[in-house]
């Protein structure tokens, strides 16, 4: 069961950097005048860019920082929800992964859109 829960970790976090994307496009449309469709395919390609270079960043050093959740949901143990935290032993998607697979799919959206 560890492929859905990391497949679903990976699949929301990259709903979450098209959900900014559109925000942004909207907003630059709204505000400036425009076409936010080309605006959108921009900010995703560019999103896509910057994921890609948080993802070369690797593993080590100060990149391979989490995010502290226990900060972010006090009443929670420290998780966002117990069906997306790992169980101890299983395999778990590294950021590295998850950043470049965020990075390549925003990238190939704003291209292909």
């Amino acid at each position: 069961m560890w492929v859905f829960r990391e497949l679903t970790r990976l699949l929301m976090q990259i709903a979450v950097v098209v959900l900014v994307a559109i925000v942004i496009a909207e907003a630059k449309a709204v505000i400036g005048g425009g076409d936010a469709f080309h605006t959108f395919k921009i900010t995703s390609i560019a999103l896509g860019a910057f994921l890609l270079l948080l993802g070369a960043m690797g593993n080590g050093g100060p990149a391979a920082r989490r995010v502290n959740y226990g900060i972010v949901t006090p009443g929670r143990g420290g998780r966002m929800s117990r069906a997306v935290a790992p169980r101890p032993g299983d395999p778990t998607l590294s950021a590295t992964a998850v950043l470049i697979a965020g990075g390549l799919i925003m990238v190939a959206l704003g291209i292909v859109a």
